[in-house]
């Protein structure tokens, strides 16, 4: 099988005749680490970080319907927190 991966891997690019096309290809092909958070757009790191907490505070807050929901809802996130530090 790995037999089969090197000879599918070309020797020069598919793009590019010389050696700078080559050369640009490898780097487009190789794998990179993951994004931190500061790199994600603004909405997938919402939904990844925020949204997950701060959804069932919303529903609990809509259940609850307190006099203060901002303060409640601080309450809840707070007494709620999934990411916890341990110390």
């Amino acid at each position: 099988m790995s037999g089969e991966a090197e000879r599918d891997v070309p020797k020069q690019s598919q793009a590019y005749p010389n050696r700078e096309g080559l050369a640009a290809e490898k780097i487009a092909m190789e794998e990179r680490p993951a994004p931190c958070m500061h790199d994600l757009p603004l909405r997938q790191y919402l939904d990844t970080y925020v949204v997950p907490s701060l959804l069932p505070g919303m529903n609990a807050v809509a259940e609850a319907r307190p006099e203060n929901p901002v303060e409640w809802l601080a309450y809840y996130l707070l007494k709620n927190n999934t990411k916890k530090k341990t110390e």
